[in-house]
């Protein structure tokens, strides 16, 4: 069953490292973090070349993303920093 934006939105604040885990682009750079309940749903909110299910990635990025081998930290605003 699909959740609604909101359903999703309120079903997303009880993530934690326990019960969900990132789901990444093709790069590796973080987008959602999603559990077995929701990877669906959130799937849906990105295109097919973000996900790398079909066509080009480059083809839906405005700029090419460079990672320069730095570590780099990701916020989320829930203390469940990703590094």
């Amino acid at each position: 069953m699909s959740m609604t934006d909101e359903e999703l939105w309120l079903h997303k604040q009880s993530h934690n490292k326990q019960n969900s885990w990132w789901m990444n682009d093709p790069k590796g750079i973080p987008l959602c973090r999603v559990c077995d309940d929701c990877i669906d749903d959130v799937r849906k909110q990105y295109s097919p070349e973000v996900l790398g299910i079909a066509g080009n990635y480059e083809d839906v990025v405005e700029e090419p993303i460079e990672l320069d081998g730095e570590d780099y930290a990701f916020d989320s605003g829930d203390g469940d920093d990703y590094i």
